[in-house]
């Protein structure tokens, strides 16, 4: 399941793939990611796509334990 840090690069994404097309960017509260959807996304063995870019759209396909982890060191 792909996430961005920012619109902007969401946007992006939407523009330059083709597969993307039509999408529409949703933002949603940190808060919300981590209590609801991370948790959500673990239970269904779903990984958490962080930032994908170019035209191909690919990066980073972490778990969501991992994608806790690293905020949590974060902050």
């Amino acid at each position: 399941m792909p996430f961005w840090s920012a619109e902007s690069r969401a946007q992006r994404i939407i523009e330059q793939v083709e597969a993307y097309r039509g999408f529409e960017v949703v933002s949603l509260p940190l808060d919300v990611w981590r209590s609801r959807w991370m948790p959500g996304l673990a239970k269904d063995g779903l990984l958490v796509g962080l930032n994908w870019s170019g035209t191909s759209a690919t990066c980073y396909d972490v778990t969501p334990a991992d994608a806790e982890a690293a905020l949590v060191a974060r902050t």
